[in-house]
Order: structure tokens, then sequence, then C-alpha cells
């Protein structure tokens, strides 16, 4: 098999597999006829040429896919003059392992670990384009582009899938997926799963989505096609949110997200209570599957999305104390001048103010007092007009409101569950290592 033969074989392999594999060099070798000494001359000839590229399990955990550009092409060949093919096959036959009985069996051998993937550079001038002429990220991966190179895009394409109850819309806001519910309610075009969907900043600080090429590439052309028209331009421009890069590497987050530090203060708060009074002080707490659809980052810089999210939280904070928590721990005696227990029996924050004010002594009252401040400015900002009654209004800047009044809430939960840890009762009761350090993605 001569040079042009073997690059038909590496880019007929790729093109026409499912996922864009590249060839394994064994049986690439195999395939080819040629003796070794021969056979690598060829395959060195073509990697200097820029025709193919030689990807190993040494630098990536799979070679059988392209996740990143291929090594530097010194190292390419460098390693390819490292192993012995022929001796490599022959060793890996006798050390097979055979699983099944009967005439059904599976024998596995130990690979190389190395797999061969067209070039770019050859790619760009053999592929016809108008094959994928629906299909634009399908059509990077067939010129040869890296699987887990993200692209980004306008924060509000995620807005078609949430505001949908077709699809399953999940996200912590720092990563995140998208699946339909059900494929009798969607035409086909429209049943996609995005298995794995992230977050990037721009340089003004600004949300994009970010999405990996692999995951966009098995999207409908439909939808495809919507995507591409909400790219944003200047790759250069955009970074990845550090967790969510973390993640794309197999790597646990350091550090999570506020919103998620504040589900799990919730939790807490209603554990410490029912140690403190047997009863939950907390209505709902609330797991990442089942959290309220408007508890997020924006995802449109609107009027009416921020107070869809001040309602909600308020609805989280205020709106889920319980009632019932109160009963016998307040009397008229701890009331103050003009004040009944029937005109605070629906004022659950000021019950809450009470009942800490005489449970709890503070040498500094700042903090106790900025948390129920906070408490009373987000109850304020629910109370407002209904959004319904205004013209609906696009400004970038309820990005900002938005952050400044996630932290200035967060900061008062947070607060409430350190009052609560005071008491005896609640020792017992374990806090989560990074939510007692504060290891906390406030954007």
């Amino acid at each position: 098999m001569d040079k042009e033969n073997i690059l038909n074989e590496i880019t007929s392999f790729y093109l026409n597999s499912r996922d864009f594999n590249g060839i394994s060099i064994e049986d690439l070798y195999k395939k080819s006829s040629l003796l070794e000494n021969k056979f690598k001359e060829k395959i060195t000839a073509l990697i200097k040429n820029r025709k193919i590229d030689l990807i190993y399990e040494g630098d990536i955990p799979n070679p059988h896919i392209k996740p990143f550009p291929a090594p530097a092409i010194e190292k390419q060949i460098e390693k390819l003059h490292q192993f012995q093919i022929d001796d490599h096959i022959k060793q890996s036959e006798v050390g097979a392992e055979t699983f099944g009985e009967g005439d059904i069996k599976i024998k596995f051998v130990q690979g190389i670990g190395c797999c061969v993937y067209p070039a770019p550079d050859h790619l760009k001038n053999i592929v016809d384009w108008k094959k994928y002429i629906s299909r634009p990220f399908t059509l990077r991966l067939a010129m040869g582009e890296w699987q887990l190179r993200p692209y980004f895009f306008e924060l509000g394409i995620l807005a078609i899938y949430r505001n949908d109850p077709r699809y399953k819309y999940r996200t912590d806001d720092i990563t995140g997926s998208i699946i339909y519910v059900d494929e009798k309610l969607l035409n086909p075009s429209d049943q996609i799963f995005i298995e794995h969907f992230g977050f990037g900043f721009g340089d003004s600080g600004i949300r994009a989505v970010a999405i990996l090429l692999t995951d966009l590439a098995k999207l409908t052309p439909e939808h495809q096609q919507i995507w591409k028209a909400k790219m944003l331009g200047g790759y250069y421009k955009y970074r990845l949110h550090p967790e969510f890069r973390r993640s794309i590497l197999g790597d646990f987050y350091e550090k999570e997200s506020i919103f998620s530090a504040f589900l799990k203060e919730l939790e807490i708060i209603k554990e410490m209570s029912e140690k403190i009074g047997g009863i939950s002080l907390i209505n709902k707490t609330f797991e990442y599957d089942e959290k309220p659809e408007n508890f997020g980052f924006l995802i449109l810089p609107t009027l009416r999305e921020y107070e869809l999210f001040c309602h909600t939280l308020d609805r989280m904070m205020s709106d889920n104390l319980n009632k019932e928590f109160f009963k016998d721990k307040i009397s008229e005696s701890d009331l103050s001048d003009g004040e009944t227990m029937e005109k605070i029996d629906n004022q659950l924050i000021r019950k809450l103010e009470i009942w800490i004010n005489k449970t709890v002594r503070f040498s500094d009252h700042g903090p106790k007092d900025e948390m129920f401040k906070t408490f009373r400015e987000i109850r304020g900002l629910r109370s407002k007009p209904a959004h319904s009654h205004f013209k609906n209004e696009w400004n970038l800047r309820f990005y900002e409101d938005q952050k400044k009044l996630i932290k200035q809430a967060y900061t008062a939960i947070r607060t409430l569950r350190l009052i609560l840890a005071n008491h005896r009762n609640t020792k017992s009761v374990e806090v989560p290592d990074w939510l007692f350090k504060g290891e906390i993605r406030t954007f």
C-alpha cells in the first residue's frame, strides 16, 4: 500500500466512523501489508507533510477520539519509533483475555494506544462541505477540529429550552444539560439532547453559554442552525468558567456556585432548627433537580426575568419561614410597644427577629441587623407592582443588579445559619468543608 492509499484509508475511516474516530495504528499496519520499517517511513512522511496526525493514549485517556489538538510533529514522530508494532501484535494476541462461552466469545486485546487521524490541512481540501450544509458543527468535526473545543453563544438561547416544558433543563449555574422529555410531544427535528453545557465570560464579564463541539455536532440539523445563529464571534475574547473547565478535564469542582451554596444553607438551617425547636424553621429545601425555575443567574437581562428572580428569592426566604416554628416560642412580653400577637401573626420576618433577639445574645448586632435588612429589602422588591403592569425592558444592568442581590441574599442566609450554629443543640450538625470555608463562586 503506497502513501496515497494509506492516507485514503485513514481519511475514509475517519469520515465514515460514528464519532469521527481515528483508526488504530495496528489495524492500519495490518491493512497496509508493509514491513514495519517501510510502514513507519510512510507514516512519518505523511506526518511531516501535514496529511495525518497521531494521537496517543499517554496524552489523553481515549485516543479513539481527538479531544484536543494533536501533539507537536516532533513528538508524534518520536513516539512512533518508540514501539515495535509487530512485536506488540504478537504479544497482545498471546496475552489476550477471552470472555464468554460456546459460540459467543469475545477476545480483548491490549492495543498500543495510538490512533491515526487525517490532519485538518488535508481534510479542508477533500471534504465535500455540501454534505454538511445543514450541519455546520458536524462540518467542523469533518474538517478535523478537536472534539472538546468550546464554542460560545448568546446566553438567551437557553431560554428556548428552559421555557419549554417539553425539555428537561438542568443547571447548577456552572454546568448543565438539556434533554427532550417525550418524543410524542416533539417533531424528530426538535428531539435534542445536550449532555454537557457550561458557561464562559467575555471581556466585559458578561456570561455566555459554552458548549463543546462534540455535543453541538450531535444536535439535529435544525437545532445546529439555531445555535449557529446565536454563536458569538471572536473566540479569543471568551474564557471558560474555571469550574466548567475542570469538569471537562474530568475533575471535581474546586468551588460551588453561590446558588448551590444557598440551597445547602437552607438544608443546614432546616436541620439545625429541628435540633433546637423540634420543628423546622424552613418549610421547604430544594435538591438540584427540583430547584425553582428562576433561581439561577439570569439568562435574559430583562425586567421580567429580574422580577421573577426577586419573586422566587423571596419565596425561598421570607415565604419559606415556617409559621408553626414560632408557636409557643413568642409571647406578648417579647413584643415591642404597639405590637400584638394578632398584628404580627403573619409577619414571619418580625417573628424570626423577635425569637432570635430573645434566644441569642450578641456582642455585635451588625451582621444580624444587616440580615434582617436584607430579608425586608427582598420582600419589598417582591411587593412592587407585578411586571405585567409595565412594559418589559432589556438592560444589561439587570445582570449586575442580580449578582449584587444574590450576594446579599446569600450573606443573609449564611448569617442565619451561623446564628443557629451557636446554639448548644446544633453542635452535631455537620457543615460541608467547602461551605464552612466559603469556597464559593459568585460569578
